[in-house]
């Protein structure tokens, strides 16, 4: 998905600073691979969930809860979501190219993890 790419952007950007992040790829929606995300908060203990849907409502806030619910105990910081905002997609491609993540909102967001 165009997310993944840029999320592995973002990981090759910061593995040149030295700094390591896994992506975690799901494929499928459902079913869901509960337990790869489960045993990468495992090992990293901090998550940035990134999603071209809403921030509510959508995937992005139930891998959240899943993560809540059964690996609270690993998480060194709170899960972030990097998700449009809470407003009706627009029309105009150039606003929409800005209202979609984009590589800079993902770096931020995950730098902001990684500092927590």
């Amino acid at each position: 998905s165009a997310m993944v790419h840029k999320a592995n952007q973002v990981a090759d950007k910061l593995a040149r600073e030295g700094i390591s992040v896994e992506v975690v790829d799901p494929r499928t929606i459902s079913p869901l691979d509960e337990e790869g995300i489960l045993e990468s908060v495992a090992s990293t203990g901090r998550v940035a969930i990134v999603d071209e849907s809403a921030a509510r409502f959508g995937f992005a806030p139930d891998v959240a809860a899943l993560i809540a619910s059964q690996a609270f105990h690993f998480l060194k910081a709170p899960v972030l979501l990097v998700t449009p905002p809470h407003t009706p997609v627009p029309f105009s491609p150039a606003l929409e190219k800005l209202w979609i993540p984009g590589v800079e909102r993902i770096e931020a967001a995950v730098r902001q993890v990684l500092e927590d």
